[in-house]
């Protein structure tokens, strides 16, 4: 089969390129089209992002790729994902284009993975298993004391603790304290906290938003307020929230090496619907 590669200068042109595609499994396609959606109503947030396509001989998108430095290179693609691979990886050889990694649905993260094994001669090593869930409705349970709130401007100090601590723990991320990106976070209406006398007990934020749903991510309980049913409180009570904003569906990541979390996301009244896998790859040499 032939195929042809395409890239774009920009979110709106990629969109209107390859989202038909993209956006036939939302859930599936979440991340990259959440990517995407933030670039389009913000072109400034990313320097240099990475766009493209592949299409067989009759126009059909089978593979698309995002990428905005220094995060991994995003992938999607339809059943004949495979078929696009080859020209994918010759453009970003070619081209010089470095890239970290890469996240996508498993199968076609393994099948990424061997490719580029066998085109670049470099290795990956998985770094992360995770597993996409999506929410259309949430179960009735019984909850823990405490409060849903929006977290607001007072909080900014401990908000911006816990996204650190969060992404030290869940991502083997080590940043220094970041009170503007707290700041920012919280004055855009996306930080959400469970409250137990006057103490926030658990986080979460909402993130990518797009067509009919919205993420759920950055969840988040210190170690001294777990066991309590006090992340499960606060993801229904937030879900709830954004379902009567409108979506038709809240989504998350789990990571797979942790049933816990896994577990409570399903009494919520979360279903699994795809695995992603995260690897990580050596910068290309010249």
């Amino acid at each position: 089969m032939t195929v042809h590669l395409s890239t774009y200068q920009n979110a709106p042109t990629f969109l209107a390129a390859a989202g038909k595609m993209l956006y036939d499994r939302e859930t599936v396609n979440n991340l990259i089209l959440g990517v995407s959606e933030r670039l389009d109503e913000n072109p400034k947030a990313c320097e240099n992002p990475f766009f493209a396509k592949v299409s067989d001989e009759n126009g059909e998108v089978i593979l698309a790729a995002v990428m905005t430095p220094p995060h991994n290179l995003i992938l999607a693609g339809d059943a004949q994902f495979e078929l696009g691979f080859p020209a994918l990886i010759d453009h970003l050889t070619t081209h010089h284009i470095d890239i970290p990694g890469v996240i996508a649905p498993a199968e076609i993260a393994d099948g990424f993975l061997r490719a580029w094994e066998h085109q670049v001669g470099e290795v990956g090593d998985l770094n992360r298993r995770m597993r996409v869930y999506e929410l259309r409705q949430v179960q009735t349970r019984t909850f823990p004391p405490g409060i849903f709130q929006v977290s607001g401007p007072l909080e900014i100090p401990i908000i911006a603790k816990l996204i650190q601590a969060f992404e030290a723990e869940a991502l083997g991320e080590s940043h220094e304290l970041n009170l503007a990106r707290a700041e920012r976070l919280i004055t855009g209406g996306q930080i959400f906290t469970w409250m137990l006398d006057e103490e926030i007990v658990s986080m979460a934020m909402k993130t990518r938003p797009i067509t009919h749903s919205i993420t759920i991510g950055g969840v988040y309980t210190p170690p001294e307020h777990r066991r309590r049913g006090y992340a499960g409180a606060l993801v229904a009570h937030l879900s709830q929230h954004l379902l009567d904003e409108g979506y038709q569906l809240v989504n998350l990541f789990t990571d797979l090496d942790n049933p816990t979390s896994n577990k409570i996301y399903q009494e919520v009244g979360y279903h699994p619907v795809c695995d992603f896998r995260a690897y990580r790859f050596k910068p290309l040499q010249d």
